[in-house]
């Protein structure tokens, strides 16, 4: 986990989001192991209904890709059944302060439910504000996807920039990643 000390709003909000895509990226990973487990018994209850209803069989789980980006952060894509949409996207960006001293810190960005078209590429944009102790944060994020032909792999980019500003106006932090890109394989 990594923490600006001492740096106001922006220590709550980086302590957040380290947790946030930690556990965004184990759910994403183990998320059939655990929907196959279940509660106690569902083992049982699962092999019971199968028996009782034949040759038909259990719907597919959502696919799950996995990956690196170009800074060798972790990135995770969750897509539905039916291939037609990113049900989830996490990826650990790192980000490039300059202001108020120049460091690198991987913050997690996620984005939910997007469509994927008929040629398999999907993209994404969010912006945000967060107001603490007087000082504002603003984000804005962008992602863009191309899943191959077979659907078995994905490339893209990730954005994430972030500009922090107290009462008066003044730029108190600010932090840009440029354009991070990702591999993925399922």
């Amino acid at each position: 986990m990594y923490r600006i000390v001492g740096r106001g709003s922006m220590q709550p909000v980086i302590s957040r989001l380290s947790a946030m895509i930690l556990v965004a990226s184990l759910g994403l990973v183990f998320a059939d192991v655990g929907s196959a487990l279940g509660s106690p018994g569902a083992i049982g209850k699962v092999a019971k209904h199968s028996a009782r209803r034949g040759a038909k069989r259990a719907a597919p789980a959502r696919v799950v890709f996995g990956g690196v980006t170009s800074t060798h952060a972790p990135v995770v894509i969750q897509v539905s059944r039916d291939g037609r949409e990113v049900v989830e996207a996490t990826m650990a960006v790192p980000c490039l302060f300059t202001v108020p001293l120049p460091a690198t810190v991987f913050l997690p960005d996620t984005y939910t439910h997007l469509p994927i078209s008929a040629t398999g590429a999907f993209q994404g944009q969010g912006e945000g504000t967060e107001s603490e102790a007087g000082k504002t944060a603003t984000h804005t994020s962008h992602l863009s996807g191309q899943f191959n032909r077979a659907m078995t792999s994905v490339t893209g980019t990730w954005s994430l920039a972030i500009v922090t500003h107290d009462a008066t106006g003044a730029i108190v932090g600010q932090c840009d990643s440029g354009a991070v890109s990702f591999t993925a394989i399922q």
